[in-house]
């Protein structure tokens, strides 16, 4: 090693640029992607890996010398996997997706702090979003006794925030179908029986063109589509999906 020190991202850039093509080896952790791409643009080898792989190899305490120590020795391990880099495009499928889905909880998580604060004065608002629509109009009017004035000048700001954000999703939603639309790889995915444009974007963003994988199998365990093994002394042992896959 010939040095083990902080240093600002313009000066990362620089050593990057004036380096000789080599493996750079990386967590995925937060800006991981733009980083590998910055480094492939310099010419060299990005070696990906994710946290729960890498921690094994930091010995003594947290700290970020000691997690660039651990990073690069897990980097030369024998069976060690290593993450795709994601294009632009993929990661801006992705942004767009999670963000859709922050906005989709948003929503839900705010119409049922509205219901659960009417239940508390005894008013009842069924399920669905158009219950919802008409229960509140109906509870913040001036004829509706069911609510004091304080708590409906309470929802007037709630439901209002519930519009917003339900309109804020409602935008990224066609966004995201737009975007997809662009795509020529979303398309041909959408042809397949069950692949909507919600699938179509979850597919492209992970696994991108799919040259990462020698087989459909690889695939389907970096995407968390196959059991979880435990198995010891020659007894294979399956314990359900394992969501998070190989990442």
């Amino acid at each position: 090693m010939l040095f083990n020190k902080v240093m600002s991202p313009q000066k990362t850039k620089e050593l990057l640029a004036n380096s000789l093509p080599c493996v750079v080896a990386m967590e995925g952790c937060a800006s991981f992607h733009y980083w590998a791409r910055t480094a492939e643009s310099f010419g060299h080898e990005v070696k990906g890996m994710a946290p729960k792989k890498v921690k094994p190899y930091i010995s003594n305490q947290k700290t970020d010398a000691n997690d660039a120590v651990g990073i690069a020795v897990a980097s030369a391990q024998l069976g060690m996997t290593f993450c795709q880099v994601k294009t632009l495009s993929q990661q801006n499928i992705q942004a767009i997706q999670t963000s859709r889905k922050w906005f989709d909880r948003a929503t839900t998580s705010l119409g049922n702090h509205i219901r659960a604060l009417c239940f508390e004065y005894g008013a009842t608002i069924p399920f669905g979003k158009k219950s919802l629509r008409e229960s509140i109009s109906y509870f913040i009017s001036p004829e509706s006794s069911h609510l004091p004035i304080p708590i409906k000048q309470l929802l007037m700001i709630l439901w209002q925030q519930y519009q917003t954000t339900e309109n804020h999703y409602q935008a990224i939603t066609l966004q995201l179908k737009q975007l997809v639309n662009q795509s020529e790889p979303c398309k041909r995915l959408m042809k397949l029986e069950g692949v909507s444009y919600i699938g179509a974007a979850g597919l492209i963003s992970c696994l991108g063109d799919g040259k990462s994988f020698k087989k459909g199998r690889h695939a389907s365990v970096y995407v968390g589509l196959t059991p979880k093994q435990h198995s010891s002394g020659g007894k294979v042992v399956m314990v359900g999906i394992d969501k998070h896959g190989g990442r």
